[in-house]
């Protein structure tokens, strides 16, 4: 299937194995898995605060401003997020404290600039949709609960890609959360079909790109029925020329 893949992520993962990188930055992962049309936002790279402001003000409040480095993978423990932005002064004020908050974490790290996207509503849940690659069986698709709750419940699901409708719809249901996704106690069912045509579209992307030795979209936001859902981060890491 090499001949399916998509000519313009092929150029994204060239140009980061080029750079002698395998960890792709936020918004390079969110450029790769957009070109299979996951649903990833409005976002930008900004080089300097008044650009901010003007992306800010385009795509409308509230925003979130990311720092994107290469040499930074763990955005949280360096303090390199600022969540819930809602006027230009809070933008400009975020916009320095990243960098100063990534200079601080790592002193010789590359700055790329600052993601600028917009703050994501709320939905019915958040979940996780993420992959390793196994030396036996090849990519595997894994899909749970989101957010933090991956860490604490595990609540999380297993299929060796490629996978039809029918074990993507499994996947869902065999998690022991499926009742939050189903309408519990008279809440909105989530977009359990935009749920299952990500996962197919996550296969796909695996297989037609073996480069990929990791993938990580969490969170996702899952609203109901009918409305989609969106990847708020996403990660990914790839296999090292042999």
């Amino acid at each position: 299937m090499r001949g399916a893949r998509i000519t313009k992520v092929d150029t994204i993962i060239r140009s980061v194995l080029n750079e002698n990188r395998t960890f792709l930055m936020e918004h390079e992962s969110k450029d790769l898995i957009a070109k299979y049309d996951i649903p990833v936002g409005e976002y930008k790279v900004i080089k300097d605060e008044d650009a901010a402001v003007k992306f800010s003000n385009k795509i409308g409040y509230p925003v979130v401003a990311k720092l994107m480095s290469p040499d930074i993978i763990h955005k949280t423990e360096a303090g390199i997020i600022k969540l819930n932005l809602n006027s230009d002064e809070e933008v400009r004020k975020a916009y320095k404290e990243v960098i100063k908050n990534g200079k601080n974490y790592n002193y010789e790290a590359q700055i790329e600039g600052v993601n600028i996207q917009k703050m994501i509503e709320k939905g019915i849940v958040e979940i996780i949709i993420g992959s390793m690659r196994d030396i036996n069986f090849g990519p595997v698709l894994m899909f749970g609960l989101g957010g933090i709750f991956v860490e604490i419940f595990k609540d999380v699901s297993y299929r060796v890609c490629p996978i039809s409708q029918d074990e993507a719809n499994k996947m869902i249901r065999s998690i022991k959360a499926f009742p939050l996704l189903d309408g519990y106690r008279g809440q909105p069912k989530a977009d359990n079909e935009r749920i299952i045509d990500t996962l197919l579209k996550c296969c796909r992307l695996l297989i037609e790109n073996p480069e990929i030795e990791q993938l990580d979209l969490n969170p996702v936001i899952v609203f109901e029925k009918g409305r989609g859902l969106m990847v708020v981060d996403a990660r990914i890491i790839l296999r090292e020329d042999e």
